[in-house]
């Protein structure tokens, strides 16, 4: 098991954070490299505050929300487009 996780999945586990609370060696590994890495901590900075501002301007209703199903849809499609120009 790598220790170190890179820039690119920190990326992807940042944004995911937006959504979801990351679990175990995930949030870990997430942490440990956002301690040691400060362009990674400045877009993790950057992430939340483009999040709550979004969030801020948003009506919070039903029907603005997606629902848990269409997150991993929407999820699974970035993973894929990322994996594809990695």
């Amino acid at each position: 098991m790598n220790l170190m996780l890179g820039c690119r999945q920190v990326a992807r586990n940042v944004s995911r954070a937006c959504d979801e609370d990351l679990r175990g060696w995930a949030r870990m590994a997430t942490r440990l490299h956002l301690f040691l890495c400060p362009p990674c901590r400045a877009y993790a900075r950057d992430i939340a505050a483009l999040h709550r501002r979004i969030a801020s301007t948003v009506p919070d209703g039903p029907e603005q929300r997606l629902s848990g199903d269409a997150r991993k849809r929407v999820r699974e499609a970035a993973d894929d487009e990322g994996s594809r120009s990695s």
